[in-house]
């Protein structure tokens, strides 16, 4: 069976323009802790606007699933992923892949030091979030994720970079509190929103949502990770 992570995107650039790209992840026979050697992320996409559907190849590391992921300014997609198979390597680090297909197959996986999946307590990873500012002359990504060596599930966080993932700079707790689960989207240019950043996230988790908004202003004066250095963007 499969089931459905974080929101989809329609791509803009290349021969695959207008096609319809979301994060999935293969859950087995049966699903369950003890088929996680055999799930993994992977996408679906449709090139006929949603009438029907085609599945990606897996991601190329088992054991993952809840992943997000963007689409860089060049074409390629950046795939940004969870594990929840505790015997992988450093369980407790995000996974990414890139595709240069449209979103068709994933390569050159490895594993994201400067990202952490989930509390870092225990090796069970988090949903996180990840988006793109809409910016013709960078890939700035955002990814949201729990920064905390506790094993419950707290203070949620936002990360920077500004190479389309390759390094992590930057950082800034968004909530000290108990959270989860958590989404980010930008702002719609030439409406109210254009400029913010909103993210999604379960406050005291199974409790409820909480919505935060900021810019990339507030992000730049956060904390450097020592994941490379943030270069001079112009904010707004």
């Amino acid at each position: 069976s499969m089931h459905m992570n974080e929101h989809g995107i329609t791509l803009r650039h290349g021969k695959h323009k207008g096609r319809l790209l979301r994060p999935t992840r293969y859950y087995g026979p049966n699903g369950g802790g003890a088929e996680w050697p055999l799930q993994y992320t992977n996408a679906i996409y449709s090139d006929d606007g949603g009438k029907s559907w085609r599945t990606s190849g897996p991601f190329p590391e088992k054991g993952t699933g809840e992943a997000t992921l963007v689409e860089l300014g060049d074409g390629r997609i950046y795939y940004n992923s969870r594990v929840h198979w505790p015997e992988r390597p450093q369980n407790t680090r995000r996974r990414e892949a890139w595709s240069n297909d449209g979103g068709v197959t994933w390569k050159d996986w490895r594993i994201v030091e400067a990202l952490p999946d989930g509390d870092q307590g225990r090796p069970y990873g988090c949903m996180g979030g990840l988006t793109r500012l809409p910016l013709e002359e960078s890939d700035i990504l955002i990814f949201s994720n729990l920064d905390t060596d506790a094993s419950h599930r707290e203070r949620v966080t936002v990360w920077a970079s500004f190479d389309g993932g390759k390094t992590w700079p930057l950082k800034r707790l968004v909530d000290s509190g108990r959270s989860g689960y958590s989404s980010l989207a930008v702002g719609r240019f030439q409406t109210e929103s254009e400029g913010w950043i909103y993210l999604l996230y379960e406050h005291d988790p199974f409790k409820g949502a909480h919505m935060a908004r900021f810019n990339l202003a507030w992000l730049l004066a956060g904390e450097p990770t020592g994941d490379g250095k943030p270069p001079r963007v112009k904010s707004r």
